[in-house]
């Protein structure tokens, strides 16, 4: 049990109890955790304990958290006090925890001791399959349950029984399970495998939500009950190594070479096709795991497990969904410090904009880049870059050597690469024994950073002098990569004695994909991306309690547009100026609102196709007196129907118009986007885009990498610029915002005028929905 009791408005007396039996195993830091979260969105932002001298256990609970913790000794107990607003440190102290916890499921899962194989009434097929493919490390039993799999018990060290009553009276043992039946037996079945000592259940059969009574939240909540975790249903298996031996409990009859890549995917179909390409490529595999309708292990998981494990150089991962994409974003980002990811992510072409306009591909790069992964067009694409980023050293730079045997392919290869090297340094030796002295000329040459080779033998036989050269060329320490006719991926040919490879291609098309994804990652490696973005003087409590009231009044699913005022009130409380405004049918209501604002004013149409283009009438600027404002609110409203209101608002000084837009999507979850307004962001698409939580270089990359950003640069009439920093300000608070307020569905500022003096959003929209998302940091089981 944990608790606090409020001393002060924003100070609270934090206390514990764990019993004695309980203690020692994380569990007041797991409760800290929660009660820290909950502390902050009710306004506490200061943490106070009395600790006994002796009980040293509780002080580190505090202490290992990450947050400062100030003490001093008093009347025999030492008076603790802290700050748990959320800092770096102490989410990087959750996120390590996280981490651990999730990767000890995941090993107890991947590195049984022993394997039991079920085979129920229906479907019994597929257990049958891994049964006959399975293979298991020396000295890892098997136990195989059903009559379906009585014949293939005759294998030494294989128990063949009736069902798992027989296995469990035969003192059988395992830790993982790979079962196939009747939705009903499969839940029927977890008692017994839990006795068998089973930690994970791969679920190759379906049906869940199609038999009355059985679905798949019910197969869920089952294993989680045993404390199990569960793969599927619908999964095509699990392969992984163990003390360097394989194991393969797949759906899938050939072998699969050991190697530095771990590979993910969810359907069995998408798992068939993926493991067809493995087997072409010959590209060695340490873990691949297929989740299926991902009712519990998902991509997260791997991700989080492959991060201990010191064999893997890469990760390849099909998405045909994220699930928790704030999730994926933040542990994604943390693995791809380490291990380069590769992804090709499902409906990237549906992903949408606030106003439901596709926004497609770019936008799924984009925000997917920000936390380190690199999305690949296609399975192949995929595969072909995971086998580079697991052979290869990543780009040290951007100066590229082509070698080749034929001069068309060389000029191909140039053509290609120049998004990465303008002038790269073209070699071309047509004979074996020229081709041969190139590569050992080019093996000495400290003037590159990356070499394309290109070899064509003449009548298709390889010259072996020629591979054991090209093959050297791994031996130089810098990326090497190859399209030789008829051989691909990793190949003996092209392995030199010291077992460094020079992975190799079908065409130079594939090569520079690959090339391009590895070079995109380097960059993105050595980038600094700065700290997480923390503004000052926000008030998220009182955020909540105005959207708590809000949808107080609808119901469950709806969603509603805030008025100008509440959104206004919204903002402030993250530090987002909004100019106030007032709506009028008349000139005189229009005098009176001028008063009030102040002069000088702007007068604006509510029409939305006139409401910000002063090119078709619907806004004018700087009116400064009675006169003029009567006679601007008399264009106006010839621009639109006579009923329709005008808006008039005190004029912001003149700056680079800006559009601000949040909104939760289907795919990335929350998304930010920033774009100039006018033509170049409503015409050419200029935008640019970023998934909350943000970092200091996310901020400023949002800023830098629209194509119309030197408008932000250039002097104003007056000789200053604008005030960039204030724009980045403002966008780490709507981060802020968007982070604090889960029914956010979206927010446009339309738009922010940036000035010499400042940022201030002209006008907000914001609209909230009565439905929560999965929050992105704190933990808590599914089901």
């Amino acid at each position: 049990m944990a608790r606090y009791d409020r001393v002060e408005p924003d100070r609270a007396e934090v206390a514990f109890n764990v019993a004695d039996t309980l203690q020692g195993r994380g569990l007041g830091s797991v409760l800290l955790e929660h009660l820290s979260a909950a502390a902050r969105e009710r306004g506490v932002r200061t943490f106070v304990a009395d600790v006994l001298p002796g009980n040293a256990r509780m002080i580190r609970v505090f202490t290992d958290a990450g947050y400062e913790v100030a003490q001093r000794y008093e009347d025999g107990v030492i008076s603790l006090e802290f700050h748990i607003t959320a800092t770096q440190a102490s989410r990087d102290v959750v996120e390590s925890r996280e981490q651990r916890t999730d990767s000890d499921s995941m090993r107890s899962l991947l590195s049984p001791e022993g394997v039991v194989v079920v085979a129920g009434g229906v479907e019994a097929e597929l257990a049958l399959d891994v049964a006959t493919h399975l293979t298991v490390p020396d000295g890892v039993a098997v136990t195989l349950v059903g009559g379906a799999l009585a014949d293939l018990g005759t294998t030494e060290g294989t128990l063949a029984v009736a069902d798992l009553a027989a296995a469990r009276a035969a003192g059988a043992r395992a830790q993982l399970a790979v079962v196939s039946g009747a939705p009903a037996e499969v839940i029927s079945w977890l008692d017994d495998l839990a006795a068998l000592g089973v930690r994970g259940v791969v679920v190759l059969s379906g049906r869940f939500d199609d038999e009355a009574g059985t679905s798949q939240r019910d197969l869920l909540a089952a294993v989680r009950e045993r404390g199990m975790r569960l793969v599927g249903p619908r999964s095509f298996g699990v392969m992984t190594e163990v003390g360097g031996q394989r194991l393969a409990a797949l759906l899938w009859p050939q072998e699969v070479p050991l190697g530095p890549t771990a590979l993910f995917c969810q359907s069995p179909a998408a798992a068939q096709q993926l493991m067809t390409l493995v087997r072409a490529s010959g590209v060695g595999v340490d873990t691949f795991v297929t989740a299926g309708h991902r009712a519990d292990v998902s991509g997260n998981d791997l991700l989080q497990y492959v991060t201990d494990d010191p064999h893997v150089r890469a990760v390849g991962m099909y998405l045909e969904s994220l699930g928790n994409p704030r999730k994926f974003a933040r542990v994604a980002r943390r693995v791809s410090a380490r291990i380069p990811v590769v992804a090709v992510v499902g409906a990237s072409y549906g992903v949408a904009g606030p106003d439901g306009d596709a926004l497609g591909r770019a936008v799924v790069e984009e925000t997917m880049l920000a936390a380190g992964v690199l999305v690949a067009d296609s399975m192949r694409s995929m595969l072909g870059a995971t086998q580079l980023l697991a052979h290869a050293p990543l780009p040290r730079g951007n100066r590229i050597a082509v070698l080749s045997s034929s001069v068309s392919l060389a000029d191909l290869a140039a053509a290609h690469v120049q998004a990465m090297d303008r002038d790269p340094e073209v070699r071309i030796a047509p004979r074996a024994p020229d081709l041969v002295a190139a590569a050992t000329a080019l093996a000495g040459d400290p003037g590159w950073d990356t070499a394309l080779v290109l070899y064509q033998p003449p009548l298709r036989e390889r010259d072996p002098a020629v591979m054991a050269a090209l093959a050297a060329l791994a031996d130089t320490g810098r990326t090497v990569l190859a399209v030789v006719l008829g051989v691909t991926g990793v190949d003996p040919e092209l392995t030199a004695p010291s077992g460094a490879v020079v992975p190799a291609y079908e065409s130079v098309e594939e090569a520079v994909a690959a090339l391009t994804l590895a070079a995109t990652y380097a960059h993105w490696r050595r980038a600094d991306h700065g700290a997480l973005v923390s503004p000052d003087d926000v008030d998220p409590r009182r955020a909540r309690t105005i959207v708590d009231d809000v949808l107080g009044a609808i119901a469950p699913g709806e969603e509603v547009a805030l008025t100008a005022a509440q959104a206004r009130d919204l903002l402030g409380c993250f530090g987002v100026e909004v100019l106030p405004t007032r709506e009028v049918r008349s000139a005189p209501a229009a005098l009176v609102a001028a008063r009030e604002l102040g002069w000088p004013v702007a007068v604006k149409s509510t029409v939305g196709r006139l409401r910000h283009r002063a090119d078709l009438g619907g806004v004018r600027l700087d009116i400064s007196g009675p006169i003029d404002l009567v006679e601007a609110v008399r264009q106006v409203r010839g621009r639109q129907s006579e009923d329709a209101a005008v808006e008039i608002q005190h004029m912001a000084p003149l700056g680079v118009a800006c559009v601000v837009r949040a909104w939760e999507d289907t795919l990335l979850g929350p998304v930010l986007s920033l774009g100039l307004s006018g033509d170049a962001s409503e015409l050419l698409g200029d935008a640019t885009y970023a998934v909350p939580p943000l970092r200091t270089g996310d901020v400023h990359r949002l800023v830098t990498s629209l194509r119309a950003a030197p408008r932000l640069f250039a002097p104003q009439q007056d000789g200053r610029v604008p005030d960039v920093a204030a724009l980045e300000d403002l966008l780490a608070r709507v981060a802020a915002l968007v982070e604090a307020i889960p029914s956010l569905r979206r927010l446009d500022l339309l738009p922010v005028l940036v000035s010499p003096s400042g940022a201030v959003a002209l006008r907000a929209e914001v609209v909230l929905a009565a439905t929560v998302r999965p929050d992105g940091s704190r933990r808590a089981l599914r089901g």
